[in-house]
């Protein structure tokens, strides 16, 4: 049963990134209500299972939230991203730190890439016109990237309950 609980707080972390993603996307805002349910859902995902990894899990949330405050001081990052981090981070835990970083860098060349083109291509509409429009208004969704960075380690945490 414990273990039954665990997967379904873990499946809902998982809706919340994908609509974090959604809502970025839209809004280029992360609300404060989706980092505290993030914050709240780490509860039942490790509290059935006793706090097993709550080091390594503290560990991944306090360093990410470093990164993402570093960066929101140096106005790389914007502050909901920066609070996204340290729930996000707790949910990863210390392992799934290296996978989410790999594919966080992976798919930020990729928007890089995807903006610079878009705007050398003079892309008004559609995904292209969206990401040059990044490239003229200085904003950038990065919820976006964390939450396609995020849910395939996720998704592998909860399979490794399971």
């Amino acid at each position: 049963m414990a273990g039954l609980i665990s997967i379904i707080a873990q499946i809902a972390v998982v809706l919340l990134m994908i609509w974090v993603a959604w809502h970025d996307a839209r809004h280029f805002k992360i609300r404060n209500t989706v980092v505290l349910a993030l914050l709240v859902l780490y509860l039942p995902v490790e509290g059935v299972l006793g706090f097993q990894h709550l080091q390594g899990d503290l560990f991944a949330g306090a360093l990410l939230f470093m990164v993402g405050f570093i960066m929101w001081m140096l106005r790389a990052l914007g502050g909901g991203d920066a609070k996204l981090m340290l729930p996000l981070g707790m949910h990863l835990g210390f392992d799934g730190l290296m996978p989410f970083a790999m594919l966080l860098m992976v798919m930020s060349v990729l928007l890089y890439l995807g903006i610079v083109l878009s705007r050398v291509m003079g892309a008004e509409r559609g995904i292209g016109g969206w990401m040059a429009g990044m490239k003229e208004t200085g904003k950038v969704p990065y919820g976006v990237l964390l939450a396609i960075a995020s849910v395939p380690v996720l998704i592998l945490n909860i399979f490794m309950i399971a």
